[in-house]
């Protein structure tokens, strides 16, 4: 492991950041910030929208390493190949890779790695949920389930992909690119499938109130799903955003979005002061 560790000019003075590669391809490529200070922290762990075909890292690496640290978290944002260099079920795997990687590595960057959120913001709010719904992915990466204490979805993307796709009105050419026509792939790869023990036990929805009320409905039957098989779930209307802004602003106080994430933050896993349950 070559751990690449300096001060991070955008947050306070005692965070470091890395970046770290969790694979060999080019984009199997993970940011993370942390302090060496106190306890081992729980873990943010960050996956980026973009249709399954493009997006960065980057995109959740503005205000919001320097404040989920601040708060007492380590916070990690990962790269993945992309469609159509590769197939959706490869971008899984790198999601569990990179969880690998961290698990394995966490004590180097002083996390609790038994305290895991995945955060997704639209396409990686689907990866994000089908790993946290779908044991397989994990266990052939030899990490455990019950490592991830929760999901946030940031106006998510592709939680019922044959039901999406079969709406028509909002299937776009970023579902077809990534899922093709064969209803049994679409439905393997659909979060929603795959509900049932073992699940995450917590669950966020954040979506745009004005300019996204079809994330909302298929977060609300999601939600209720999971709530049946006894996960803690909860949808929230954010009034006044867009898509990208939803993401862009998440860190800023008194937003109404951060102030959402944070209340489930401490339910789900505390921070690094907090004792695991």
């Amino acid at each position: 492991m070559a751990l690449l560790a300096t001060a991070c000019q955008a947050g306070p003075p005692e965070m470091k950041s890395g970046a770290e590669a969790y694979g060999s391809a080019e984009k199997q490529v993970l940011d993370i910030y942390w302090t060496r200070e106190g306890p081992p922290a729980p873990l943010i762990l960050f996956i980026h929208g973009g249709g399954w075909s493009m997006g960065s890292k980057k995109d959740g690496e503005s205000g919001q390493p320097g404040y989920f640290v601040t708060q007492g978290y380590a916070y990690a944002s990962l790269d993945y190949r992309l469609v159509p260099d590769v197939k959706v079920e490869d971008q899984l795997s790198d999601v569990a890779r990179a969880l690998r990687w961290l698990v394995k590595h966490g004590r180097a960057f002083n996390i609790d790695t038994r305290r895991i959120i995945l955060v997704g913001h639209s396409s990686g709010v689907h990866l994000a949920a089908l790993i946290a719904t779908d044991p397989d992915w994990l266990k052939r990466a030899s990490v455990p389930f019950d490592s991830i204490r929760g999901v946030i979805s940031l106006d998510g993307a592709g939680i019922d992909v044959p039901g999406i796709m079969a709406a028509g009105a909002i299937t776009s050419h970023f579902y077809a690119d990534a899922f093709g026509a064969e209803v049994a792939r679409q439905t393997r790869l659909s979060p929603q499938a795959h509900v049932g023990l073992p699940d995450a036990p917590r669950w966020l929805f954040l979506y745009d109130q004005a300019h996204n009320p079809a994330a909302g409905f298929f977060a609300e039957r999601f939600a209720q799903s999971v709530r049946q098989e006894g996960a803690a779930a909860r949808v929230v209307a954010i009034p006044d955003t867009t898509h990208m802004r939803m993401l862009s602003t998440l860190g800023k106080e008194e937003n109404p979005a951060t102030i959402a994430v944070d209340a489930f933050l401490k339910e789900a896993i505390g921070s690094r002061n907090a004792r695991p349950q």
